[in-house]
């Protein structure tokens, strides 16, 4: 049992926490929502490989799956993402929207969303869709360039940080499903928004690949708000390249609809706690490395 514990990573915690988590959340909640056993059954099967695949993993050698023992949570959190499509709206029954929606209205006298449409153009919109749609890079940027250096320690603490974010934004749709203004706000705009390029192939993303419901708090917010600060800390340079996209990607959240600014505000916070608490869990892990003479492998 000893070595089964040792051979355990934060970031492992911090998936089958997760898997629990939701385990527990769609028994509680699952009025309407269709089989909702088969998920807690995959969800809990999921614990049981996971816990499996960490023991025989972290005893091998071989290159290969020693690659997957460090990359297999960034593999699995697309799957698990889109899982939470058939269950989001197991504790409400319905999206809240309007709460959101009104908030912002009544707060700035105008939807953000709406008023921005005033800068709509098919340059614009590209130049905003090629920041949003960065985001599906900035992990494989900054993982590989750790990864390949052998920066174990760094690329550890960067899957610890990100799966956080992505847990409590996964949570956080559970509790307050949202659909974005693109559906709430769809009658106030003029029409859609056109590019050239990088727009269709974004909006073919998102038709095809996004959930209903996964607004609050803005997961590509609080991931790529995750990957910046940390590329600040051990990756100066990529950061310099990757702060403007970064903030790009912000406003086109809202500028191509798919957000309120009240999602990206949650989204800030999620990758700030996200951040330092990775920050935290990784200072002591990288001391108990060096106190047993451990390279953090």
């Amino acid at each position: 049992m000893s070595r089964l514990r040792g051979a355990f990573r934060p970031e492992d915690t911090a998936i089958i926490v997760y898997l629990v988590t939701i385990s527990v959340t769609v028994t509680l909640f699952h009025k309407g929502v269709d089989h909702w056993w088969i998920y807690v059954l995959i969800h809990s099967a999921s614990v049981l490989l996971i816990i499996g695949w960490v023991r025989y993993s972290s005893r091998s050698e071989n290159p290969i799956i020693r690659f997957f023992r460090y990359w297999y949570i960034i593999f699995l959190l697309t799957v698990f993402y889109e899982q939470i499509d058939a269950f989001i709206l197991g504790m409400h029954g319905h999206y809240l929207d309007r709460y959101i929606a009104n908030f912002e209205k009544g707060l700035l006298g105008f939807h953000p969303s709406v008023w921005m449409e005033r800068f709509a153009s098919p340059p614009v919109t590209e130049i905003m869709n090629i920041a949003y749609n960065s985001y599906y890079w900035l992990i494989p940027i900054l993982g590989l360039s750790l990864y390949l250096k052998r920066d174990f320690i760094p690329f550890r603490r960067m899957v610890f940080s990100i799966s956080v974010a992505f847990f409590i934004s996964y949570y956080g749709f559970i509790l307050f499903p949202v659909v974005g203004p693109r559906y709430q706000l769809a009658g106030l705009y003029n029409g859609p928004l056109t590019g050239y390029v990088v727009t269709p192939l974004q909006q073919f993303i998102m038709k095809y690949g996004d959930i209903r419901g996964g607004c609050m708090p803005s997961s590509h917010v609080a991931v790529a708000l995750v990957i910046l600060l940390l590329a600040w800390s051990y990756r100066k340079r990529m950061a310099i390249f990757l702060t403007p996209l970064v903030i790009g990607l912000s406003i086109a959240t809202v500028y191509n609809r798919y957000h309120y600014v009240s999602d990206v505000v949650m989204g800030v916070v999620v990758g700030l706690v996200a951040f330092y608490w990775g920050k935290r869990v990784y200072s002591l892990e990288k001391f108990s490395a060096k106190a047993t003479g451990s390279s953090g492998r």
